[in-house]
């Protein structure tokens, strides 16, 4: 369970060194410690997290499949940019995909889902009011991967795991340090409306979300 307090929690202490190589570049990648453009290798990346080169390289071919990085053969690893046309393509892409799934899991909703998905949403509102940007995102992505994976179509919930993944530079592209999050109203918005068992308006709902991130970055 995501922690709304920063700094590492037990669950990621107990990870796996390639999940938590993975973790840290992609946090580093977000928040633009690794900037666009910038090149590395693989020993500057073991030096500055000490972790060995086996799980570093399995984070990296992941951040890659991911289109966060590209691996350039004998020179290291580039931090990819992501231009405007891509932005919108992968807007497009989550339209497509995430109402579906969101449908998709309304018809197999159980208490118990039910009761998890207000329990993501309770910790981004914790978050929101700690202004844990951070936190905020990670509950964001929780909440949405949870939804899909209900949907029992793995092929499609791991597609749109990959475009949330994608998706969380745009939150840094819109992020105002001191600013309210609206984020966490649209969540519990949804919540809402998935607990209503309306699956019309979640399908709609999901999709207005949606559009609403396009519209914060391109105003």
């Amino acid at each position: 369970m995501i922690q709304p307090q920063k700094g590492d929690s037990p669950e990621i202490l107990s990870l796996p060194l390639a999940e938590k190589a993975y973790i840290a570049i992609k946090k580093m990648i977000l928040e633009n410690e690794l900037k666009p453009g910038d090149q590395v290798n693989v020993a500057q990346l073991c030096h500055l997290l000490s972790i060995g080169r086996s799980p570093i390289h399995q984070a990296i071919h992941r951040l890659d499949r991911e289109g966060l990085v590209a691996i350039l053969p004998r020179k290291g690893i580039l931090i990819k940019a992501e231009t405007i046309d891509s932005f919108l393509n992968l807007i497009d892409a989550r339209l497509l995909v995430e109402p579906y799934l969101t449908g998709e899991a309304m018809q197999r909703m159980t208490p118990e889902l039910l009761d998890k998905l207000k329990k993501i949403v309770q910790i981004g509102r914790l978050c929101a009011q700690n202004n844990d940007h951070q936190g905020s995102m990670e509950v964001d992505r929780l909440f949405h991967q949870t939804l899909y994976e209900a949907a029992n179509n793995e092929l499609l919930a791991n597609f749109a795991g990959q475009l949330l993944d994608r998706s969380m530079r745009l939150w840094f592209r819109t992020y105002s340090p001191g600013a309210e999050n609206p984020n966490i109203h649209e969540l519990e918005a949804l919540y809402e409306t998935i607990a209503s068992a309306n699956r019309k308006a979640a399908f709609e709902m999901m999709e207005q979300h949606i559009i609403s991130i396009r519209k914060k970055v391109f105003p």
